[in-house]
């Protein structure tokens, strides 16, 4: 387990434990100033809370406004009633409180958070002034003031740094996504640019050294047939040796255009120090692909691993690309959340252009985490 990982669940494991500590606490007191009478509906709503906090920390941000309203409204009135019922002003159950503005960070701007710590700051005041059925003296007026404010600021604190963290965590996501990009963008550009260069200097041997050794060739044929005596021998040796380079420069020129781009390469330098998820590249090997399928499978796996780092909530990302007589053939799965209903954005729809573009398929399935599969064939069926 990555070790942020484990720093979140021991995290969420001592706040679970600390709830739980306060309602142990703040029950028993329920029971001894108000009997049973009020002790169930304060357990109703301790065990709301508790359902609630639990949700809202594990569960990702709904994408509607009445959504993260909702998943945060629960814990956050529910603790306001655990609040007003208990007999002790001022107890630990403030404490729960502070929680629920730290966990509404999660999910809500920065207008919803202001609008969580008044409410809870209200239910400060509303407690100290004995409003709640188990208190009969109010706080004197300063006190009730006073303890509103120090209770606004410590979930301001704990708001602040849950919101920070959510920050860290967003601006380092964008920065794989960023990585993710410009590596794969190096890679094709710097084929691209490879590619061209191999090209002109072929051109430049067939064009140029070629057609001279062709003329050499020609010119020692000739001597060949005018020289007499001991010169006529070397003539011949010299007309072999310009045959033979001619035949190499001949044999360069034609591996210089037969190269094809490096795609084990590229696509180890694409996913190489993605920080999270972690990616597990798997190469079929000696594998080969023509330059334009090559294009399509760097840009794909660019595409698989932004999608994986901004949505899925992944620990791991298995890439594993292999060929046969039919093509190539890459799947991706990782170990995230999944959907249930697949909506492609801009990004999947032009995987999917690039694929259909050179006789490919792409096949998209997010029932259990999500996974992709492409499809090239050869480059003579895709001409088919």
């Amino acid at each position: 387990m990555d070790r942020n990982i484990r720093v979140q669940v021991w995290a969420g494991l001592a706040m679970l434990v600390l709830c739980l500590l306060i309602g142990a606490v703040e029950g028993t007191t329920v029971l001894r100033a108000g009997s049973g009478a009020w002790f169930v509906p304060w357990l109703g709503a301790f065990l709301v809370f508790l359902g609630g906090l639990v949700a809202a920390t594990v569960r990702t941000t709904p994408p509607t406004a009445r959504g993260r309203l909702l998943l945060v409204a629960v814990p956050v009135l529910a603790a306001g009633v655990v609040v007003l019922l208990s007999p002790s002003r001022g107890g630990l159950s403030y404490i729960l409180l502070v929680l629920t503005a730290a966990i509404a960070a999660l999910h809500l701007d920065l207008r919803g958070l202001g609008a969580v710590i008044g409410w809870n700051s209200l239910v400060v005041l509303a407690s100290n002034a004995a409003l709640g059925p188990l208190v009969d003296t109010p706080n004197p007026p300063l006190e009730v003031v006073l303890a509103a404010f120090l209770y606004a600021l410590l979930q301001a604190a704990s708001a602040a740094m849950v919101w920070a963290q959510r920050r860290v965590e967003e601006t380092l996501q964008e920065l794989s996504v960023a990585h993710v990009e410009l590596r794969s963008t190096s890679a094709l550009l710097a084929e691209s640019s490879q590619a061209q260069e191999r090209l002109r200097i072929s051109r430049e041997l067939h064009d140029v050294l070629g057609h001279q050794l062709t003329v050499l060739s020609v010119e020692l044929e000739v001597a060949h047939h005018r020289v007499e005596g001991p010169g006529r021998e070397h003539v011949l040796r010299a007309r072999g040796l310009a045959k033979e380079l001619l035949a190499d420069v001949r044999s360069v020129v034609g591996t210089q255009r037969e190269r094809t781009f490096d795609l084990p390469a590229a696509l180890t330098n694409v996913v190489r120090d993605i920080p999270h998820p972690r990616v597990h590249l798997e190469l079929a090997p000696a594998l080969t692909a023509a330059d334009e399928h090559a294009a399509t499978v760097v840009r794909a796996v660019q595409e698989i691993a932004t999608n994986t780092i901004r949505h899925a909530q992944a620990d791991n990302l298995w890439i594993r690309l292999s060929s046969d007589a039919d093509g190539l053939r890459l799947e991706a799965h990782d170990d995230g959340v999944g959907a249930r209903t697949v909506t492609p954005g801009n990004g999947l729809r032009g995987l999917r252009e690039r694929a259909e573009a050179v006789g490919g398929r792409v096949e998209i399935d997010g029932a259990s985490g999500f996974r992709v599969r492409l499809a090239l064939p050869t480059r003579r069926e895709a001409m088919a």
